[in-house]
C-alpha cells in the first residue's frame, strides 16, 4: 500500500512531528532528552540542516527544519535509528520508540517560519505544562527570547526568524517573547494552514512546489485520487448499513458500530491504496490501532 508523500528539494523547510509508540513515552529522563539533542546536533552537521526549532515532551517531539539537500528522508531515519537504539539500550527494551512514520509538512518559509516556531513554543502550553515556554528546559524557546544568556554556538538558527521582528537582536527577542505571550492564554487557537495534507501554507504555494517537481505532482495526484476513494468508501458503508458517517468515523465502541467500522476499514485498506497512516487520519484513530484490526481481519478471511 502507498505510503504519505514525501517531499524532498534543495532548501525545503518543515514542520515534523514524532510521537511515542503506542502513545508510550519517547523520553523517560533528562538523560534521554540530552541524547536526543546531541544526536540532532550531529546531524545538523552531517546532512547540512538548519534547525529553527525544536520540542521534546515525554510522548512528543517538534521540530522546525531546513534540509540543504533532498535528504530529510535519510537525516530522520539516521536520527530514529541511533535514538531508538540508545534507548532500548539504556532501559533494557525492545523495539519501536516511535509511532511509526515520522509526519512532515514542508513550510513556506517567507509566510509563515515564524508562525510554525511559536507553534513549536507552545507545544508545552498546549499539552498542560504549567512552566512558562520561555523556561520550559526542552525546547529552543529560551535561545529566542534569551539571547544575551545563549552559549557561543546554539543548535538553532534564530536570526532568520528574529531578523522578521527587527534588525537589534535583543528589541527583536523582546518582541518575540511579546508575540509568545499574546497565544499564551489561547495556544489550541492557533490553527495552521495545511494544503492537501502535504504543506504549511497556501494552495498556490504547494502548486508551485509541486510545479517545480514533476514527479511529486503525479504522485500527489495518486494519492488524493486514492483519498478521495477511500471517502467515497467509507460514504457507500455507512449508506448500506443505514448509519451517519460522523458516526462510523466516531468515538463509539458499541459491537454494531465497530463492525460496520472494520468492514468499512477493510474495504479502504484493499480497494483504496492508501497506507496505515493515511487510514488512521481518516477513521481518527492510531496508526498501531488500524494495524491491529487489519491483521484481525486478514487472520479471520
Amino acid at each position: 500500500m502507498g505510503r504519505p508523500l514525501r517531499i524532498q528539494f534543495p532548501g525545503a523547510c518543515y514542520l515534523i512531528t514524532l510521537e511515542g509508540n503506542n502513545r508510550a513515552n519517547i523520553f523517560i529522563s533528562n538523560a534521554d532528552m540530552r541524547q536526543f539533542l546531541m544526536f540532532l546536533k550531529s546531524l545538523k552537521t552531517r546532512f547540512g540542516l538548519k534547525i529553527y526549532a525544536y520540542c521534546l515532551l515525554p510522548n512528543r517531539i517538534v521540530l522546525v527544519l531546513e534540509t540543504a539537500q533532498p535528504n530529510l528522508a535519510a537525516a530522520m531515519q539516521a536520527l530514529g535509528t541511533a535514538y531508538t537504539k540508545r534507548f532500548n539500550s539504556a532501559h533494557n527494551t525492545v523495539g519501536h520508540v516511535f509511532q511509526g512514520r515520522y509526519r512532515s509538512l514542508v513550510v513556506d518559509k517567507e509566510r509563515y517560519l515564524s508562525e510554525v516556531t511559536r507553534y513549536a513554543h507552545l507545544e508545552p502550553a498546549r499539552s498542560g505544562q504549567r512552566e512558562s515556554p520561555w523556561r520550559y528546559p526542552w525546547s529552543s524557546c529560551a535561545d529566542y527570547v534569551q539571547v544575551l544568556n545563549l552559549p557561543h554556538e546554539s543548535l538553532v538558527d534564530t536570526d532568520e526568524v528574529l531578523a522578521k521582528f527587527g534588525k537589534n537582536k535583543l528589541a527583536a527577542s523582546v518582541r518575540y517573547l511579546k508575540w509568545i505571550k499574546e497565544r499564551l492564554k489561547s495556544p489550541a487557537d492557533i490553527v495552521l494552514p495545511v494544503a492537501r495534507g502535504l504543506a504549511i501554507g497556501q494552495e498556490p504555494f504547494l502548486a508551485k512546489v509541486l510545479s517545480q517537481h514533476p514527479e511529486l505532482a503525479d504522485e500527489s495526484a495518486r494519492r488524493q485520487e486514492n483519498i478521495a476513494k477511500a471517502r467515497r468508501i467509507v460514504a457507500e458503508v455507512a449508506a448500506i448499513h443505514g448509519m451517519e458517517e460522523e458516526r462510523l468515523l466516531g468515538r463509539i465502541q458499541w459491537r454494531e458500530v465497530c463492525l460496520i467500522r472494520r468492514e468499512a476499514i477493510q474495504r479502504v485498506w484493499k480497494e483504496a491504496g492508501l497506507g496505515v497512516g493515511e487510514i488512521s487520519r481518516i477513521f481518527h484513530r492510531t496508526p498501531s490501532a488500524i494495524s491491529q484490526i487489519i491483521r484481525a481481519l486478514e487472520r479471520s478471511s
